[in-house]
């Protein structure tokens, strides 16, 4: 057995064991997959096609992890390393190679995480969401909600057929700081694909402040082509209420978007506490959030190699 083989096992069995010491009725039917999943890796190497099923208790766990027990998430500063560090420990107990982007910003270091499953294509499609948020703000929508939905994907992901297609990060420094700019992290991770890796690359989704307001938005620049956009919001209106939007450079897609890669925003709207004190756990939704990740499980499970190619044809 392959030394990857055998590290994705182990994690599937520690995500097992773990699944069945915490009894979440939500997490009873992701068991039975994951052992389906263990015995496949450890029998021959393959992955299962279908999905691990969503958990909104798991989702709201990092919400509050991020948003109460870290707090306030200011770029470059102590708590965004903090929130990095949690962010990297779970891919990693999923069973994910990961690593860290540094860059400097506001006299200091912010960070992405990027998290990959062993073996995976190095061009497909990003799914990311930004962890800091602005000064004196929780940041529970803005955007422990996406980062949830994010890491929530991934678990569900791993050592299943999207995660061959799907890089995961945890962007740094979105917010915007003193030096007068915002989305930095994703402009360092466009920046350091290089050309040929900007070429290659099929798309991107930015999952950004999703847990405060209907309809689900599913928004784009304009800047690129919008093939990506349009095929998020045309797969989640199959199961959730969605609007497409042509919108602001507002989220960490923009910077994808403006060097001609595909992306998409998706978004809940604006809401009275984005950037205030009072984006709290509590004042978040958790209903909206669930929404958001049961709709994208949906268009993820429907993420193969045609549609990879697809993407890229569009360019």
């Amino acid at each position: 057995m392959q030394k990857s083989r055998i590290k994705r096992a182990l994690a599937l069995v520690a995500l097992l064991l773990a699944a069945a010491c915490a009894g979440e009725v939500e997490g009873s039917d992701s068991i039975g997959v994951a052992r389906q999943s263990v015995t496949q890796a450890g029998a021959g190497g393959e992955t299962a096609e279908e999905l691990g099923h969503y958990s909104n208790s798991r989702a709201m766990k990092h919400v509050r992890a991020l948003a109460r027990r870290i707090g306030p998430r200011v770029r470059a500063k102590p708590a965004e390393w903090k929130a990095s560090k949690y962010v990297r420990q779970k891919f990693e107990s999923y069973g994910y190679e990961t690593k860290v982007q540094k860059f400097s910003v506001d006299g200091g270091t912010s960070r992405n995480v990027v998290a990959w499953w062993p073996e995976a294509k190095k061009y497909g499609l990003v799914v990311g969401g930004h962890m800091d948020s602005v000064r004196r703000s929780p940041g529970a929508n803005d955007n422990a909600s996406g980062v949830a939905v994010v890491l929530e994907m991934a678990r569900i992901s791993a050592d299943r057929e999207p995660a061959r297609l799907v890089r995961f990060v945890a962007f740094g420094a979105e917010e915007y700081g003193t030096n007068g700019q915002h989305h930095n992290g994703s402009q360092v991770y466009v920046n350091r694909l290089g050309r040929d890796g900007r070429k290659r690359l099929a798309g991107m989704v930015s999952i950004d402040m999703i847990g405060q307001g209907r309809p689900l938005l599913a928004a784009t620049t304009g800047m690129a082509p919008e093939v990506v956009a349009r095929t998020v919001h045309n797969k989640m209106r199959d199961k959730v209420a969605m609007s497409y939007l042509i919108t602001c450079d507002c989220s960490d897609n923009g910077p994808f978007e403006r060097a001609g890669i595909p992306a998409v925003f998706l978004w809940s709207g604006s809401e009275p506490n984005h950037h205030e004190p009072t984006d709290t756990v509590a004042n978040l939704n958790p209903k909206h959030v669930k929404r958001t990740g049961l709709g994208f499980r949906y268009f993820l499970k429907q993420v193969d190699l045609d549609m990879i190619r697809r993407f890229r044809r569009a360019r």
